[in-house]
């Protein structure tokens, strides 16, 4: 009997564990049946890349549309749901770097969330020009995620007129002048190069 009252605490802690487990277990499934599209980021995540978003894309920048008004939480959102499970983590340290950075690095003592627009554009201006190999990495890791979903919107490849076509390396039949269709040959490269 000594021998149960000794381990007390530590049966406890492992049924309270299994209780725990048990929840998440039953929440996943919850929400997998209820036919709501499951989260891969957690909110402080989906936070972090609202703000970068933001920072890189801002609204009234040449492209009027912002980062977040052009869809990039949604879009890394199911970037990082294609991802291989082994790759995600490495994906969610990424997030977390930018925003400890500037607790790290300045310009202010704060995470990159709680900064000012103007803050949050000088930490990624100072990532991309830092001396530090691995904060340069992240800013071009994070910039091209960013940058694939911001060019994927409708609204901002219209904007900078490009036509998009599902289609791209397919030979199509031109429309002569007088309205005929015909064959057209291959579109000239440069001189004396056909595609």
């Amino acid at each position: 009997m000594s021998d149960v009252v000794a381990h007390l605490p530590v049966i406890g802690l492992v049924v309270a564990l299994a209780a725990l487990a048990l929840a998440a277990a039953a929440l996943a499934r919850r929400a997998r049946s209820s036919g709501a599209p499951a989260r891969v980021l957690s909110a402080k995540e989906r936070a972090i890349v609202a703000a970068c978003a933001d920072a890189l894309f801002p609204a009234g920048g040449p492209i009027p549309l912002s980062g977040t008004e052009a869809g990039l939480v949604e879009y890394v959102e199911r970037y990082v749901a294609r991802t291989p499970r082994p790759l995600r983590p490495y994906m969610r340290l990424l997030f977390l770097f930018v925003e400890l950075s500037p607790w790290v690095f300045g310009p202010r003592r704060a995470r990159f969330t709680r900064l000012p627009q103007p803050d949050r554009i000088a930490v990624l201006a100072s990532m991309s020009q830092s001396c530090i190999y691995l904060r340069r990495v992240t800013f071009l890791s994070l910039r091209t995620m960013l940058s694939m979903g911001y060019l994927a919107n409708e609204k901002v490849a219209r904007a900078i007129g490009v036509a998009c076509c599902a289609t791209p390396f397919e030979r199509r039949a031109a429309v002569s002048p007088a309205g005929h269709g015909g064959a057209v040959s291959a579109p000239s490269l440069a001189p004396g190069v056909m595609a």
